[in-house]
């Protein structure tokens, strides 16, 4: 049995990631404001490619070393 924060970590980056994508990049759409809708696009594709990464590597991890 393994005591971690792994689980808590890919929820944290899974779910910022969504509601940065869903939430800043309309909200800088509607103010037109280019830069910064990339930014918060490239971040929240961060987040959320890096949760989906971990769980996948978690998973892997799991089940061929443990």
């Amino acid at each position: 049995m393994e005591i971690g924060y792994t689980n808590y970590v890919v929820t944290l980056l899974v779910v910022t990631g969504i509601l940065i994508l869903y939430f800043d990049v309309k909200a800088y759409d509607r103010e037109k404001k280019k830069k910064e809708k990339k930014t918060a696009t490239v971040i929240g594709s961060i987040n959320l490619c890096g949760g989906v990464s971990l769980l996948i590597l978690n998973w892997m991890i799991d089940q061929w070393f443990w």
